[in-house]
């Protein structure tokens, strides 16, 4: 009798550790269903997240777009210094813009008037010249400078000269065309050399007093025109006096612009 009841109490624990089992399966498996469920879902709510950043910055673009259409950077502009402009026009120091040929007709005389001349001596000179004109750049100062603008540059020069430090009398064509001397006397060479250096004095006064400075003051400014056009500029004014009071330059930017100083690459 006892050993039947031994026998179903094992039978009866023996189903109670398949039920036990089989629950835990159940559970098991119900667990991991709801986890990969939570999953899907998860990466699906990741997917739509990620369209929906990608959506509104693509939406976002084009407002940054129009933002950085409406203000559009300007290179600034720079002025160049009107010392940097000065040196550059006074690579030659004198600016000559005119040459004049004379040829003028003199007489020189010494003791013709003594005894009748016999003493004396007469002698008649061809003389062939070219006085230079210009300007000399090198008493331009900073201050006969200035440059106003991008494109503007304001000038004072000085006033155009004869540059009687150079020869007057051609050599070459210069010569001596009559001479008489006395039956008493011999030809002195100090006469043709004071004759030439009295035609050299006349043929620099005779173009002092001719319109050659003011032609050569015209020419100069037409000269130094091209020499500063040359460096950049297009806009170029002469000055005889003092300059006018001038505005500082400021640059003109369009709305919508700002200016920016480009970055180096």
């Amino acid at each position: 009798m006892m050993s039947n009841q031994s026998g179903n109490q094992t039978n009866s624990e023996k189903k109670n550790g398949g039920c036990l089992r089989q629950g835990a399966y159940f559970f098991m498996i119900i667990f991991f269903l709801v986890a990969s469920v939570i999953g899907i879902v998860v990466i699906v709510g990741a997917v739509r997240v990620g369209q929906g950043v990608q959506r509104v910055s693509e939406a976002i673009d084009p407002v940054g777009d129009f933002v950085r259409q409406l203000v559009v950077p300007v290179t600034p502009e720079i002025l160049p210094s009107s010392a940097f402009v000065l040196r550059g026009i006074q690579d030659e120091s004198r600016l000559i813009t005119l040459e004049a040929q004379y040829r003028e007709t003199f007489i020189g005389r010494r003791n013709d008037e003594t005894l009748w001349g016999l003493l004396g001596e007469k002698l008649i000179f061809e003389a062939y010249g070219t006085v230079v004109v210009g300007v000399d750049l090198a008493q331009m100062a900073e201050g006969d400078l200035l440059v106003v603008a991008p494109d503007t540059v304001w000038v004072r020069l000085p006033e155009a000269e004869i540059f009687d430090d150079l020869p007057v009398l051609d050599t070459e064509l210069s010569y001596v065309a009559d001479r008489d001397t006395g039956l008493l006397t011999r030809a002195d060479p100090e006469l043709e050399t004071e004759v030439r250096r009295v035609a050299e004095r006349e043929i620099l006064a005779i173009a002092a007093e001719s319109d050659l400075l003011n032609r050569a003051n015209t020419n100069a400014q037409a000269e130094l025109k091209k020499i500063i056009e040359a460096l950049g500029f297009t806009n170029v004014v002469f000055f005889d006096d003092e300059f006018p009071p001038v505005t500082p330059y400021a640059q003109p930017v369009p709305k919508g612009y700002t200016v920016s100083t480009p970055e180096a690459p």
